[in-house]
Parts: C-alpha cells; sequence; structure tokens
C-alpha cells in the first residue's frame, strides 16, 4: 500500500511540514531541550523493542524507565558499527515492526566497510524536511523554485533509496517534483553540467568534488545559461579556497549542509555562516578519549537520532567525524547548537610524524589546488596509501582525454607532493604513481600503520 493512501499518515506528514520545518525559530532553547527530552524518552522505549538494542541496555542494566531525558543519556551504551553488522538484517529493527515496509539503504562505504540499515517512509520525509529547512533559510522556495539536486544515485546509497525507492514510486514527479532535477554524481561533469544549463535552476546541492569540477568548466565557458541564486554543498568539507573558487564561478551564496547516511541531514550553515545543528532531529555528543570536549576542541561525535520508526540510532559511534562544538551565539533566530568545525572522518585520515591526524578538511586542500589553480580536472580519481609515518604512496587515475591539455601530470604530482610535504611533514618520502585504475569498493585511504601504537597529539 503506497503510505500516502493512508490518511493517518498523511496527516502526519502535513503535520511535520507546516508546524515541524520551523521548529527551530518556534521553539527557544529551553522548550527544545524539552522536546529532546520527550523524543528520547520515546525513541529509547522503542528501541527496546529492538533485539540489538534490548540486549545491549539489558546487558548494561538500563531500562527506558531510567532515561528522563537528554541528561541521562550517557546511561546508554554506545552502539558500533560491529553491532549493527551482528544483529542485521532481522536484529536491527523492531519486532513491531514489519520489516518488508520499510526501505533499506547503504552507507557510502568511503572507508571500504558499507553498513546497511532500515528506514521507513517517514524517516525519508522528515530527512528531506530537514534539507527544505536549509534552504528556506537561504531565501529558496522547494515549491516555486528550480532546484538542481546533484546526488549519488549507485545502488543501495541512501540517495537511492530516498529517492528511487522511497519519493517517486509514491509520487507523480510532473505534478509534485516539476520544479525539482536529480542528476547523478557519478556521471561525467561534462554531462552534468550540460543536463543544469538546460533547466536553468535557481538552486544547486551538491558534492564538494563534482561542485568543483562543474565550477573549472563554467569558468572555461561551459554552462552559459547556468546563474544559481544559492549553491549547497555536501559530501565533505569545504575548503575556503575552494569555496571561493565556486563563488567566482558561479556567483552565487555558497553555504555547507552536514549530514550522513545514519540520521540524514545533521547540520548547516545559515545566513551568517554559522553551523546550526537539526537540534530537533538528532542529538551529538562530541567526545576525546571518553570526555565531553569543551566549545572549540575537536571531538569524536556520538550520534542519536531523534525520530524514525526503522533502525535506531542512539549514541551510534561509527560516524567517525572529528567535529568541535561552539558555545557561541548566532543572531540568525534559529535555537539549537552551534558547531565551531567539522574536520572530517577520522577514519580516512593521515598521520603525521609529530602525532597530527590530517583529516579531510586539511588534505582535501591539497587536491582542491588541482581544480583552482591549476585549472584541470584531469585527475579523475586518487588514493592514498600510508605505509608508515614517513612513506606515503598516493596513486592517481588521469583522464586519458585530457592528457596533453593544460598543465602536465608531472605538475599535478609536484602539486600534490608538495601539498603533503605542508601537511605531514618535509621529511616525509611521498610516492606518486599513475594507475589506470582505482577500485571505488576500497577505502579512499588504506592505512598501514598500527592505530594502537599512535600517540595523537592533536588535529590538523
Amino acid at each position: 500500500m503506497n503510505s500516502f493512501n493512508n490518511p493517518i499518515f498523511l496527516l502526519k506528514v502535513l503535520k511535520s511540514y507546516f508546524f515541524e520545518i520551523n521548529r527551530l525559530r518556534r521553539l527557544n532553547d529551553e522548550k527544545l531541550r524539552k522536546y529532546q527530552d520527550k523524543r528520547l524518552r520515546k525513541m529509547v522505549k522503542f528501541a527496546y523493542t529492538v533485539p540489538l538494542y534490548h540486549d545491549k541496555y539489558k546487558k548494561e542494566g538500563v531500562h527506558p524507565e531510567d532515561i528522563r531525558g537528554i541528561s541521562d543519556i550517557n546511561k546508554l551504551p554506545m552502539i558500533s558499527k560491529h553491532d549493527f553488522k551482528k544483529y542485521y538484517p532481522d536484529g536491527i529493527v523492531s519486532s513491531k515492526v514489519n520489516k518488508n515496509k520499510l526501505i533499506e539503504i547503504t552507507t557510502s562505504g568511503t572507508t571500504g566497510k558499507s553498513l546497511s540499515i532500515y528506514v521507513d517512509m517517514f524517516d525519508i520525509i522528515a530527512g528531506l524536511f530537514g534539507y527544505v529547512r536549509s534552504i528556506r533559510e537561504h531565501g529558496i522556495d522547494w515549491r516555486k523554485d528550480k532546484i538542481t539536486i546533484i546526488a549519488d544515485f549507485a545502488p543501495h546509497t541512501v540517495e537511492s533509496g530516498y529517492i528511487h525507492k522511497g519519493i517517486q514510486p509514491r509520487f507523480s514527479s510532473k505534478l509534485f517534483f516539476k520544479n525539482l532535477q536529480w542528476l547523478n554524481t557519478n556521471d561525467p561533469p561534462e554531462k552534468v553540467i550540460e543536463q543544469i544549463n538546460k533547466f536553468k535552476p535557481v538552486f544547486i546541492g551538491g558534492y564538494v568534488g563534482m561542485l568543483g569540477h562543474l565550477a573549472l568548466l563554467k569558468e572555461k565557458g561551459f554552462g552559459k545559461d547556468i546563474s544559481p541564486k544559492v549553491i549547497a554543498t555536501t559530501g565533505s568539507p569545504l575548503t575556503n579556497s575552494l569555496k571561493e573558487f565556486l563563488i567566482k564561478s558561479f556567483d552565487a551564496t555558497i553555504f555547507q549542509s552536514y549530514g550522513s547516511t545514519e540520521s540524514g541531514s545533521i547540520a548547516f550553515e545559515c545566513k551568517n555562516g554559522n553551523y546550526h545543528v537539526m537540534s530537533d532531529l538528532v542529538y551529538l555528543e562530541y567526545l576525546k578519549e571518553g570526555r565531553p570536549v569543551e566549545s572549540g576542541e575537536a571531538g569524536k561525535i556520538l550520534l542519536t537520532k531523534l525520530y524514525g520508526i526503522g533502525t535506531p540510532i542512539i549514541r551510534y559511534d561509527a560516524i567517525n567525524d572529528i567535529v568541535a562544538p561552539s558555545k557561541k551565539t548566532c543572531s540568525c533566530g534559529l535555537s539549537g547548537e552551534l558547531i565551531d568545525r567539522i574536520y572530517g572522518r577520522d577514519d580516512i585520515s593521515l598521520y603525521s610524524p609529530d602525532g597530527r591526524v590530517i583529516l579531510p578538511a586539511s588534505f582535501g586542500e591539497i587536491f582542491s589546488k588541482v581544480l583552482y589553480e591549476l585549472k584541470t580536472n584531469k585527475l579523475k580519481d586518487a588514493i592514498i596509501i600510508q605505509h608508515s609515518l614517513k612513506k606515503i604512496e598516493l596513486q592517481v587515475v588521469i583522464d586519458e582525454k585530457q592528457r596533453n591539455i593544460g598543465p602536465s601530470v608531472e605538475k599535478i604530482f609536484s602539486v600534490l607532493r608538495q601539498g603533503l610535504k605542508e601537511k605531514l611533514g618535509k621529511n616525509v618520502e611521498i610516492i606518486t604513481k599513475e594507475v589506470k585504475k582505482i577500485d571505488r569498493e576500497k577505502p579512499r585511504v588504506i592505512q598501514k600503520l598500527d592505530m594502537k601504537k599512535l600517540k595523537i597529539t592533536g588535529y590538523a
């Protein structure tokens, strides 16, 4: 049965649209905390009907009645990716929910280790409404303005689950989404920019890498009719230099959107440039060596999702993002927590001889230079192998069609080597190697270090 033929579900969706999108404007921080307390109680009670959580809570001697709100959240055990894999498939859904009515989605597998979880149709709607909230804050009307979303539509990804399995089969695209254009980030940038040029959107949302390639093509004269007012980036931290390159190429407002497969929307930048957590949808903890960090201090996040009847996400520790919270305030009028900085994932990081963790936000700057300094997108793919603290191997795939156009391959290698040495130290050996193909199922960074022997001194 189509969920939207169910009047109860439809009323729930309408209520969500009219009341929940603006919740961070309607509620002050005190009322928002009460709302979080209520949602956490409900989610913990629901999780107790899920075999994974029931077993973990019982082992820890925790009962749903012990959790009265956010202040009690540390009584709950952390949940790992291993836990999900161990109990998959039937043990990660509630005994009160028909699994066949849920939609299975899979994490991107950036680290080479994908994970499958389940969401319900309202999960999908709430996640999309979170995105609608972020673009509305930047003056975009999703019902009237032309919107282009460049998503990862590879099989089993969250975007495929949300759109191809969830939204599109239940809605008429011509009736409801005639102002929306869905494009695949796995397509060649030349194809993507041609499609955008025909559509002429007011808003473009997409992955940082693809948007960087589109900006370069735009600068070279492609996409003459592309003139968006706003662009939202996602997928990885946006460096300041690449942001300026996007602004210059598109003459648009740029903001970052932060989310995960497991939870959907997590945070976004407001017009003031501050990162606002979707505090009514998720609750974040920031820990370093098991203790909460201070404002501005980097820590690994624990994620709790405050809605849905699919796989519960409560104190989940495998997002692996390093994030610094902020206790500052913002004048934009939104309630909830702020984020100072998103560094990126610590499981796709490099390590310097002096103990610093070089996170994606940092070494992403190196690859961005190929776009905005060398003005080329002939670098199709790359993978980094860290053999030791003193030896890094960089494997890259070059676009054969562009091999003899623009800067030489050796010039690209030189920029990458210099950038990595600046981040890791001048005494680190950087080996650059051209390969024909890279296995996309492998992690982007392959670590051969003994992580247990590393002494971490900080993040960069």
